[in-house]
């Protein structure tokens, strides 16, 4: 046992000695750089960890080197309580959350109802400090969505360059939590005004709640936004001014521009863009749909059959090509949402 206990002192001499002279060197560093509180902290420590190796070495005083010992592991342990929570600190963390309120210390109160699960009273607090962001988090862990909806709605309207993040964050909860599409089709609207394919969903949102009003005013707008778009010389927006005038019961006018996209496609096809077949048929197929003309069926017919060489040639999967087929030849008997 004498023989372990002398290597244990050796060993902290050792690094007494190599931690001294290092907080030393930092401590010097930061003297020169005038950090005074750095520097000093630094170098009193240093010295006080020599002490300590000179005392490991020569057990001079035995109580000296029980107390340097003590001093260093109270010290290790303030380190880890201050490295694991910076924000609360070591002697605010014993404090309990309402004793930091009382005494104004309203962030760190907060992190301790976080850690103590009181999610709804830390949320409470930050709402106080400004802190939504922090506010809207913990109302998700206590799951008030509807809570946590306003308040990304509230940050969506403020916040700027952030504000489509928070917007679409309220749209998410109104719609998958709160099955609340009204409020949804509201915030989207408001989405539309930074995106105009937002339009585009506002739209959907108001038919499911069967407001055709708000519907068909959302269409319209979604339909000037993607004229615009094909204006900008992006024809790949065609299939979606044709399927909006469809949908808003503008047949002859969806047929003349679905036309426009179907030249588009095949002029996709003809540059290798085999992919297109796919476009070409379903376009064919939404005419044949409306005008009710054969020509128009049987042309689709002959492209389905070159689009399904196509897939021969790219997709293994049979049971993947008979469920892409089968979303193509849908074009007849109705409009179809167009994969992303």
């Amino acid at each position: 046992m004498h023989v372990i206990g002398v290597i244990i002192r050796y060993l902290l001499g050792f690094g007494y000695l190599i931690g001294g002279l290092g907080l030393l060197a930092v401590g010097g560093l930061a003297l020169w750089a005038k950090n005074w509180k750095l520097g000093g902290a630094s170098s009193l420590i240093g010295l006080i960890a020599l002490l300590g190796s000179y005392e490991s070495f020569t057990m001079a005083s035995p109580f000296l080197f029980w107390l340097i010992l003590i001093f260093f592991i109270l010290l290790a342990v303030a380190a880890v309580l201050y490295v694991t929570e910076p924000d609360l600190g070591i002697i605010d963390r014993f404090k309990s959350p309402q004793k930091l309120l009382k005494e104004g210390k309203k962030e760190k109160a907060a992190i301790k109802f976080k850690r103590c699960g009181a999610y709804r009273d830390a949320a409470k607090v930050y709402e106080e400090l400004g802190w939504f962001a922090s506010a809207a988090l913990c109302y998700e862990e206590a799951e008030e969505w509807d809570r946590v909806a306003q308040l990304y709605l509230q940050m969506g309207e403020k916040e700027g360059e952030d504000g489509e993040y928070y917007l679409r964050k309220a749209r998410e909860i109104f719609e998958e939590k709160l099955q609340d599409f009204v409020r949804a089709a509201q915030v989207l609207e408001k989405l539309a005004l930074l995106e105009g394919w937002y339009w585009e969903d506002a739209a959907k949102n108001w038919e499911k709640v069967g407001d055709t009003e708000g519907a068909r005013r959302c269409w319209e707008k979604a339909l000037e936004y993607y004229r615009e778009r094909v204006k900008e010389d992006d024809r790949v927006f065609l299939s979606d001014v044709a399927d909006i005038l469809e949908r808003l019961g503008r047949n002859d006018e969806a047929v003349e521009v679905y036309k426009e996209f179907l030249a588009y496609c095949r002029e996709m096809v003809e540059k290798e863009e085999k992919g297109w077949l796919r476009h070409v048929v379903e376009t064919l197929y939404a005419m044949a749909r409306i005008t009710g003309d054969e020509e128009f069926k049987e042309e689709g017919d002959k492209a389905l059959e070159e689009y399904k060489k196509y897939l021969d040639e790219v997709i293994k999967s049979e049971e993947y090509k008979e469920e892409l087929l089968g979303e193509v030849k849908r074009w007849l008997k109705e409009r179809v949402d167009r994969r992303p």
